[in-house]
């Protein structure tokens, strides 16, 4: 079984790395098209789609990968039925949705957008996404039942994103309307959801079964734990994403597509962090359920290294050409040079904590991670509500770090606190000091590059740092085997 969980979590990897490099290009691509105004109207609309699609799924993906398995193996009509009912939620409550916001998307953007010109019309398109995608969610969590992690990654991953990117590039060639962006997601979605539905009625059991909603709702203990996980989905997404939200209300279109842009490069530093902290998980579980504290405590400064290690040079190697991949996407983008390197550095202090919040939900501390979540929320909202309309994007990108540390350093000392253990070790220690010199380098350097610098700089930074953490990299690739 451990076996198959990191076979197919490999296969995860590797789909979010294509994901991201595609994605990443993709985005150059289209911005530089389209423009920042047009990017700030798409992302608006997406943000709006994706808080309306978390309110509408009631925590149902949670329960699929929750209750199906064991279902799976011990009733295998039981578990067609429940996942028809899921089925037909989602496609009916999703389809009503998209009805409501058809005839009220002009007052939505009156109310909540101050009328912004071609909004209304993107709102409506955007909001066709909302019942494809609580689908989506229910095959893909059926696969992540069924432990089918390769089969999301050839076709939601690799199919879906080579196809939108091949007609993104085509059609873009021709035209710089956002709206042709949107209509290409809703056929790719459509027709990957497609593929994936009909694969998995062929290949493991057909969903397509006469079911009554009573067999859900009767179920107290399925009620119950859907209730608690879309509650924390709520909490966590309100976290997450309320401070793009207030920007889209009560700032210009360019600084949203701006701030969006910006938030894509800042992922770099979590981008590694959250692709393995898949594979840590079980072991962390593992370890804590045997009260292995010092096994866990040991694994926790190990994997915290590693990942600041090959995240660290990355970021810097950022910075470094910071001019360059900012003109990439817009000329525009430069006069956001500075907050690019505010949230880099805070994205590096935050790596710190390495898997802060992995570790307290698999170590029984969810409920005090739900805690910090909600309480980030809630006063983030009230201080972007206060300073945002005051001091702009400068606010914007002090709150995010501000609020981001906020949490890892809660995290921090409720780990310390109740389980006696922390991610800091004599190797992380040293690679802090350094890279606090290389960042400040790298922030101040003013250098003309020529074409090889592009090749020979990121072999060089990353030669420096794996050459000046050899012992320690040594050792543990020692202990490992």
């Amino acid at each position: 079984m451990l076996r198959l969980i990191l076979r197919e979590t490999n296969w995860g990897i590797l789909g979010a790395l294509f994901g991201f490099l595609v994605g990443f290009f993709l985005k150059i691509y289209l911005i530089d098209i389209v423009g920042l105004v047009s990017w700030g109207k798409y992302v608006t609309a997406q943000t709006f789609s994706s808080i309306s699609e978390t309110i509408l799924s009631l925590g149902i993906p949670f329960i699929i990968i929750k209750f199906l398995p064991d279902f799976i193996d011990k009733d295998l009509e039981k578990a067609k039925r429940i996942s028809n009912i899921f089925l037909k939620f989602s496609l009916i409550v999703g389809s009503l949705f998209v009805i409501v916001i058809f005839f009220l998307s002009d007052h939505i953007n009156n109310f909540l957008y101050n009328d912004i010109d071609g909004l209304s019309l993107i709102l409506i398109l955007m909001c066709i996404h909302v019942p494809i995608s609580m689908v989506f969610g229910v095959v893909i969590s059926l696969y992540r039942a069924k432990l089918k992690i390769k089969e999301i990654v050839l076709y939601g991953n690799f199919i879906s994103i080579s196809l939108r990117a091949t007609l993104t590039f085509i059609i873009f060639y021709y035209t710089n309307n956002i709206i042709y962006f949107i209509l290409i997601e809703l056929i790719t979605q459509i027709l990957v959801l497609a593929i994936l539905l009909y694969l998995f009625t062929k290949n493991e059991f057909s969903i397509f079964v006469k079911s009554t909603s009573s067999e859900v709702r009767s179920d107290k203990k399925m009620i119950n734990y859907g209730r608690k996980m879309f509650y924390n989905s709520i909490i966590s997404f309100f976290s997450s994403q309320i401070l793009l939200f207030i920007i889209s209300i009560k700032l210009p279109m360019h600084h949203v597509g701006g701030y969006n842009i910006l938030l894509s490069l800042t992922a770099l530093t979590t981008f590694l962090l959250i692709n393995l902290n898949k594979i840590f998980a079980p072991a962390i579980s593992k370890l804590y359920g045997e009260n292995k504290i010092n096994e866990l405590n040991s694994l926790y400064k190990k994997t915290t290294f590693l990942i600041n290690l090959f995240t660290i040079p990355l970021v810097i190697i950022l910075t470094i050409f910071s001019d360059e991949i900012l003109s990439l996407y817009a000329h525009d983008m430069l006069q956001y040079k500075n907050y690019l390197f505010f949230m880099l550095a805070g994205g590096l202090l935050s790596l710190v904590s390495g898997s802060s919040g992995t570790l307290m939900i698999m170590a029984g501390l969810e409920k005090e991670n739900l805690q910090i979540q909600f309480f980030r929320g809630v006063l983030l909202t009230i201080f972007s509500l206060l300073l945002i309309p005051i001091f702009g994007m400068k606010s914007v990108v002090i709150l995010y770090v501000l609020f981001m540390l906020f949490v890892n350093a809660s995290q921090l000392f409720l780990i310390n606190k109740k389980l006696k253990i922390s991610p800091f070790s004599k190797g992380l220690i040293i690679l802090i000091f350094l890279t606090i010199l290389i960042m400040f380098f790298s922030i101040n350097q003013d250098f003309s590059f020529n074409l090889y610098h592009y090749i020979l700089l990121p072999i060089l930074i990353y030669l420096l740092f794996f050459g000046l953490m050899y012992k320690s990299v040594l050792k543990i690739i020692k202990e490992v085997f």
